[in-house]
């Protein structure tokens, strides 16, 4: 069996007993009880008065109409989101469908079909079918030819822009359709 032992705190050896009975009857949380007074001097600036009113203010009557954009025929297209392309696929070609907003920009589409089976070595590069943006909004319709039998493909559609600061172009991804087979 242990014998208990009794530690005893830090401190000098030649400390009193006397002190330590009496700092352990003490609390270590000092509370003071103490009143309210009202401060004669405001605890923010007083700041002065402005020539302008406060509050709103009214409209001028003068005030522009606004401008509703698109419209029930060519409603507005947000960049950055692609948006659903329709696909059928034939024997050895594919028909895909997508939106064109008819932007002054927009250069060409460029499409083409990116097969989804998984083939030893290097696989088989289908090309670009190049389409003319429409002169107003609506959707359009390619044919991709040449493509395997027997094969699921995803179309995607690229639109070629041209840039407002330079005489340069950019391509970007602006639909994609689900995975078809051709028969």
């Amino acid at each position: 069996m242990l014998a208990p032992f009794v530690l005893s705190g830090c401190g000098s050896d030649g400390a009193s007993t006397k002190e330590a009975e009496e700092a352990a009857g003490k609390s270590w949380l000092v509370v003071a009880n103490g009143s309210a007074t009202p401060s004669a001097v405001p605890s923010r600036a007083a700041g002065t008065p402005t020539p302008f009113p406060s509050g709103f203010l009214p409209l001028p009557t003068n005030t522009p109409a606004p401008k509703p954009t698109g419209s029930y025929s060519c409603p507005p297209v947000k960049s950055q989101i692609i948006n659903g392309a329709d696909a059928s696929a034939g024997d050895t070609s594919g028909t895909v469908t997508w939106y064109d907003p008819a932007t002054a920009d927009l250069v060409e589409y460029r499409i083409t079909a990116i097969s989804q089976d998984p083939r030893l070595g290097e696989q088989r590069d289908v090309g670009w079918t190049i389409v003319t943006p429409g002169a107003t909004c609506g959707y359009r319709t390619a044919t991709i030819v040449g493509l395997d039998r027997d094969t699921r493909y995803v179309f995607s559609v690229d639109a070629v822009t041209s840039r407002a600061d330079s005489d340069a172009t950019y391509a970007k991804t602006v639909a994609r359709s689900r995975v078809v087979k051709t028969s």
